[in-house]
């Protein structure tokens, strides 16, 4: 998987609030979610960026979503 373009995922996006590159590495994409899953907004969450998060959980999670707890 490449990096991510992270304007096509609109809460990865909301996210990364504090850095400004427009790819981003998609391990950090999703130690990010995890991380900061309290602040996704998960009904503006749509098909393509359930996909993107199921396929990092896939291959950086083995399978296993674990967010934070806020």
């Amino acid at each position: 998987m490449g990096n991510i373009n992270r304007t096509k995922y609109h809460e990865l996006n909301q996210l990364l609030w504090d850095m400004h590159q427009k790819f981003i590495n998609p391990k950090l994409a999703f130690e990010l979610y995890e991380r900061r899953w309290g602040y996704v907004d998960q009904k503006k969450l749509l098909t393509k960026e359930k996909n993107l998060i199921n396929r990092l959980t896939n291959e950086f999670g083995n399978g296993f979503f674990m967010p934070a707890v806020n």
